[in-house]
């Protein structure tokens, strides 16, 4: 019995595994289509003629005074914080992934878990009933058997004669 408990739990382990990642991998392949659509209304939009931030750029001369070098230094500031802006969202969604397939992993285990729960229940309870059935037919079989041997005891008694050797050879003249 405990060879099959240890069998159906470590088919639980191995189906919740499973279910994890299957769960993993539909969410990283929904989110490479997402990903792969916003790609493509990105090259869609790129057709169309948006003036390229490079050509407002100013550059600091060699020469340049302390206004100059001021606005240098807060375009710098602002990419870097655009930049900072945009590697938050891309740490935010992939924490949102991990913690949607770790709470699938976690529900397809516990679901599983509970299924194996209720299938040893239930098989120990049949084992039981099994064995005290037994114990019932062992018991009424002995009994029988008893009663049977009792009755041809009684019967052999009643049915006895001694047998002596002048009837098996009568005689002879």
């Amino acid at each position: 019995m405990a060879k099959k408990a240890g069998k159906i739990l470590a088919l639980a382990a191995v189906a919740g595994a499973a279910a994890a990642g299957i769960s993993y991998f539909r969410k990283y392949r929904s989110f490479s289509k997402e990903l792969d659509e916003d790609f493509r209304d990105f090259e869609e939009e790129e057709d169309s003629p948006i003036p390229d931030s490079t050509m407002n750029r100013n550059y600091v001369s060699l020469h340049a005074d302390k206004d100059e070098f001021l606005v240098a230094a807060g375009d710098v500031f602002h990419a870097v914080k655009d930049a900072a802006g945009a590697a938050k969202n891309v740490v935010k969604d992939a924490a949102a992934i991990v913690t949607d397939t770790a709470k699938d992993a976690i529900n397809a285990a516990s679901e599983t878990a509970s299924a194996a729960k209720s299938t040893l229940a239930g098989a120990a309870a049949s084992s039981a009933e099994a064995a005290e059935e037994a114990a019932d037919d062992r018991e009424e079989i002995a009994g029988e058997a008893t009663d049977a041997a009792e009755d041809l005891a009684n019967e052999a008694a009643n049915t006895a004669t001694i047998i002596t050797e002048e009837e098996i050879e009568p005689d002879k003249p």
